[in-house]
C-alpha cells in the first residue's frame, strides 16, 4: 500500500509539471495506449487542457518524457485496464480518451474534405465522429447524439442538440460554419507561364510608349452585374421580430467602370451603365438625370448583358476623353470575355489608338485589378445604401440609382489606384510588393523581360476556342509596332 501512495504520488508531481490533474495523466496514457503509442496526440491533448487553465504550452520533449515515464512506471495490470476499458474508473478515463481521438481523426476528416472543396455538414460530422468511436470499439449509437443524427430532420429537440454538440465541438477545434472560400489555384508551370507573358505583355506595350515619346497609363475595364434588389446584410435587429419586406425587384443592370493609375484623370474616365429597355424606363433616366455624374452613361439597351456593339460605344467614348491629353498613351486591360477579344472589338481599339492587353482566361480573380481591389467591396457598400434605402422607404429604380450614381464617385475617385496595380505587378516604376496570392509568382516577376512576346506566348493567354491567326495577331500588336510593320506568328 505504501508503494502505491508513492507511485502515486510520483505520478502527481510528473502530472503537476505540465498542469494535469491525476485523471488527465491517466487520460494521456490512454490516448497514449489507444493510438498506438503516437506522441502528437498526446501533445494535443496537453495543449488543450493547458489552453483551458491559460497556462503556458509545453515542448514536446517535456511531453514524451512525462508520457514515457508515465508508461514505465505502471503496472502491466493498469495499462491492460486503461486500454481495455475495464468497469469503474478505467472505462471513464478510456472513455474520454477515446472521446479525443475520435474528435482528432474528425478534425483530420474535415481537414481532407476541405482540400476537396467540401463542406461536410454537422450530421456528417457527427456521424463521423462515432464511425471513429465505434473504431475503438466504445459503441455510442444508442446514446444522445446518435439519436440526434438520425432524428435531427424529424423534430426540433433533436436538431437542437445536434447544433449544440456541432457548435461546441467548432469551439473546441477551431472549426468555422461558413461556405468554403476558394483560394486563387496553385502556381504550377503553365499558370505561371500565363502570369509571365501578361507581365512581358505589359511591360513591353509600356516600353513602346516611351519609345514614341508619350507617358503610359494602365486602365482596366471591366463589367458587373448589379441587381435591383441586391440583398441586405447583417445588422441590428430585436428579437423575434419578422415584418412584411419590401417587394424585391427582379433584375439588374451591367455596371461597367474603368481604373486607372493616374489621379488626375480617375474622375474623367467615362463609367457605364448598360439596362433592359423593359426594366429601366425612359422616364426613370430622365428622373435622375439632373443627378447623373457628366462621366457616366446610361444605355437602354435589349440586353443588359455587354456585347460587341456596347464595347465599340465604349472604346469610342474612352478615345474621346483620352484625347484631351495627347501627352498620354492609354493601355487597357481586358479579360477575355466574348465581347472584349473579337476582331470588331480590337479593329475598334486600334480605330481609337487604344492599346489592349489581356488578362489571362481563368486568371481575373488572381490579376486583374478590378476584380481583386474594387468590385467586391463596391457591391459591399452598394448594400448598405441599399438597406440604407429600405429603411428611409426608398423603393424606387430611380431612388437606387441616385444612390449608384454618388456611391461610384465616392469610391473610384476617392482612392488611389496605382498601388493596386503595383501588387499586381502591373506597375513596375512603382515600389513592388505583390499581393498575397501573386507572391508565388516574385521570381517570375523578377525576370520577366521588355521584349515583345511570341504569338505562341499570347495564344496560351487567350481562351481555347480562340484561334490567334496572322491577321489577329496583327490587330493585337499593330499599334505598338508601328502601323506598316506586319509580323506572323512564325
Amino acid at each position: 500500500m505504501a508503494s502505491v501512495r508513492k507511485a502515486l504520488s510520483r505520478s502527481k508531481a510528473r502530472a503537476a509539471t505540465l498542469h494535469l490533474t491525476v485523471r488527465e495523466a491517466s487520460i494521456v496514457l490512454a490516448i497514449y495506449l489507444l493510438s498506438r503509442y503516437n506522441l502528437n496526440a498526446v501533445a494535443l491533448y496537453v495543449a488543450s487542457r493547458n489552453a483551458v487553465r491559460q497556462q503556458p504550452s509545453h515542448s514536446a520533449a517535456e511531453v514524451r518524457e512525462l508520457t514515457e515515464s508515465l508508461y514505465l512506471e505502471t503496472s502491466i495490470d493498469e495499462l491492460i485496464a486503461l486500454e481495455c476499458g475495464e468497469p469503474g474508473r478505467h472505462a471513464r478515463v478510456r472513455h474520454a480518451a477515446v472521446s479525443f481521438l475520435a474528435e482528432l481523426r474528425t478534425v483530420e476528416w474535415l481537414e481532407s474534405q476541405n482540400m476537396l472543396g467540401a463542406a461536410p455538414s454537422s450530421a456528417a460530422m457527427a456521424s463521423k465522429y462515432l464511425m471513429f468511436c465505434e473504431a475503438f470499439h466504445d459503441s455510442r449509437w444508442d446514446g444522445a447524439l446518435a439519436r440526434a443524427v438520425h432524428n435531427n430532420s424529424l423534430n426540433h429537440s433533436a436538431g437542437r442538440y445536434l447544433r449544440k454538440w456541432s457548435a461546441d465541438f467548432r469551439e473546441r477545434w477551431n472549426v468555422a460554419f461558413r461556405v468554403l472560400s476558394v483560394k486563387p489555384p496553385a502556381p504550377c508551370a503553365e499558370l505561371a507561364a500565363k502570369v509571365k507573358t501578361l507581365w512581358r505583355w505589359v511591360f513591353w506595350l509600356r516600353h513602346c510608349c516611351i519609345g514614341v515619346g508619350k507617358i503610359p497609363i494602365l486602365l482596366n475595364l471591366d463589367e458587373s452585374y448589379i441587381h435591383w434588389s441586391p440583398g441586405s446584410l447583417a445588422g441590428n435587429v430585436l428579437r423575434k421580430t419578422r415584418v412584411t419586406g419590401a417587394k424585391r425587384r427582379r433584375g439588374g443592370f451591367t455596371y461597367t467602370p474603368i481604373l486607372c493609375t493616374n489621379e488626375a484623370l480617375q474622375h474623367l474616365l467615362p463609367r457605364f451603365l448598360v439596362a433592359k429597355r423593359s426594366v429601366l424606363s425612359a422616364r426613370a433616366v430622365r428622373t435622375v438625370s439632373a443627378q447623373k455624374p457628366d462621366n457616366l452613361h446610361i444605355w437602354r439597351a435589349a440586353s443588359a448583358w455587354s456585347t460587341v456593339r456596347v464595347m465599340k460605344r465604349v472604346l469610342e467614348e474612352l478615345s474621346h476623353v483620352m484625347a484631351a491629353f495627347p501627352a498620354f498613351q492609354a493601355i487597357l486591360l481586358l479579360d477575355c470575355h466574348a465581347s472584349h477579344i473579337p476582331p470588331d472589338t480590337v479593329r475598334a481599339a486600334n480605330n481609337s489608338n487604344i492599346w489592349m492587353a489581356v488578362i489571362p482566361a481563368g486568371l481575373t480573380g488572381l490579376i486583374q485589378p478590378l476584380d481583386t481591389l474594387a468590385f467586391s467591396a463596391f457591391k459591399f457598400h452598394l448594400k448598405q445604401q441599399f438597406q440604407m434605402g429600405l429603411g428611409e422607404s426608398e423603393t424606387l429604380p430611380e431612388d437606387f440609382l441616385r444612390r449608384v450614381f454618388a456611391l461610384s464617385q465616392t469610391f473610384f475617385n476617392g482612392r488611389k489606384w496605382k498601388a493596386g496595380f503595383a501588387s499586381l505587378g502591373l506597375e513596375p516604376e512603382a515600389p513592388v510588393r505583390l499581393s498575397r496570392d501573386l507572391r508565388p509568382y516574385q521570381e517570375a516577376l523578377a525576370l520577366v523581360p521588355s521584349s515583345a512576346p511570341t504569338g505562341d506566348q499570347l495564344a496560351s493567354i487567350f481562351p481555347r476556342n480562340y484561334v490567334l491567326t496572322d491577321d489577329l495577331f496583327d490587330a493585337w500588336t499593330r499599334l505598338a509596332r508601328g502601323r506598316h510593320l506586319r509580323l506572323r506568328l512564325v
